[in-house]
């Protein structure tokens, strides 16, 4: 496994697997995460707030950059689109409407 994720505030954690996104294994393990595109980068909608592990993230690819730019979190540079982001170790972040099935 490539590594955990704990969302707050609902203190939901799950692992994301090597070559897989966040919002991917949120969806493959049942975890709600809003998205109006399921993950396809179009909307922008699964964006999070990284709080700790920043160094454990891939770069941001140009796609991911730009719908960023065109969104709410513009001026967040520790936002991140759930759909594009890879985990290299545990990680920390803000992302409200996530939450277990069940």
């Amino acid at each position: 496994m490539a590594g955990r994720i704990r969302v707050l505030p609902s203190g939901v954690t799950f692992h994301v697997a090597d070559d897989e996104s966040v919002f991917a294994a949120a969806t493959r393990q049942g975890v709600r995460w809003p998205s109006v595109c399921q993950g396809d980068c179009e909307c922008g909608v699964c964006y999070m707030v990284v709080e700790d592990g920043a160094d454990r993230l891939n770069p941001r690819s140009r796609q991911e950059a730009d719908r960023l730019a065109l969104g709410l979190k513009a001026n967040e540079p520790r936002a991140r689109l759930a759909c594009r982001t890879h985990l290299h170790g545990d990680v920390t972040v803000t992302r409200r409407g996530v939450r277990a099935h069940g």
